[in-house]
């Protein structure tokens, strides 16, 4: 199984197709719940998760191997205050959050946490494909987590190489922060509504066959608000085969929702 929880929802109102909000924690147990019937055993969560970490450690973890993503920003990139929150004494890996703070120090500090046994592993989430190539060539990563969907297609010439290394490859933004399964589009993405408009009525389907049927691809990271919202996404990963070639684009301003120019949530 690919698929891995992904937890932001659990602690922030995140998304630009999220209508309900952070989950309450009886919500989240559920989903936790239905995961471990279903084998899906990888969590990706982040300091900046607002309270994600808490509700996941007040929720039990075992038998999960847990990603956190940590950050310089706030002082907050110590990782035994993650470790605290999930109430564990070592997690799978951690990752830096911004590629930027991707440096010597950085870098010294994962090591270290991976040194002293905090962490199996050790990596950066990333945006841009020229950054992870410069990352590749100066730091040995043990995972990287990329974006990579229908639209956005930037990062597919970089994964042979990324297994070359031997580096474990998490993929997110399968829907686009859900932009790609929304039916009201915002006026932003006037530029694309043709594109998205081509799409087969099996959205989700589709979305997610894209990146499960790249060979690379170690765990695709979702979000969901609900346990019906989960269930939907693992009968949709045990669907059929869709064509995806016609629906790349090579627009930034879309497929990096950092860039994007609306009130969305954060």
């Amino acid at each position: 199984m690919k698929l891995a929880l992904g937890t932001a929802q659990f602690g922030m109102d995140y998304g630009i197709s999220n209508s309900t909000g952070k989950i309450n924690s009886t919500e989240a147990e559920e989903i936790l719940a239905l995961c471990r019937a279903e084998h899906i055993n990888t969590i990706d969560t982040a300091q900046v998760y607002g309270e994600s970490e808490t509700v996941l450690g007040n929720s039990g973890l075992e038998n999960f191997d847990i990603v956190t993503k940590i950050t310089d920003k706030n002082n907050s990139d110590n990782l035994e205050i993650s470790l605290e929150r999930l109430k564990l004494p070592h997690i799978y890996a951690a990752l830096l959050h911004d590629e930027n703070e991707m440096n010597e120090k950085n870098y010294a500090k994962l090591e270290n946490y991976k040194s002293q046994g905090l962490v199996q592993k050790i990596g950066v989430s990333v945006y841009s494909p020229i950054k992870l190539e410069t990352i590749m060539k100066n730091y040995k990563i043990d995972i990287v987590q990329i974006p990579l969907n229908i639209l956005d297609q930037r990062f597919l010439p970089l994964l042979p190489k990324l297994k070359e290394k031997s580096i474990e490859i998490h993929i997110r933004s399968v829907f686009l922060q859900g932009l790609l399964l929304m039916k009201d589009i915002p006026d932003y993405f006037n530029s694309i509504k043709p594109v998205l408009n081509k799409m087969p009525k099996d959205r989700l389907g589709f979305c997610l066959h894209f990146v499960k049927n790249i060979e690379e691809v170690d765990k695709i990271v979702i979000g969901v608000t609900s346990k019906n919202e989960l269930q939907q996404i693992i009968c949709a990963y045990n669907k059929k085969f869709f064509d995806y070639s016609e629906y790349m684009i090579d627009d930034e301003k879309i497929v990096n929702p950092s860039l994007w120019k609306i009130n969305s949530k954060h």
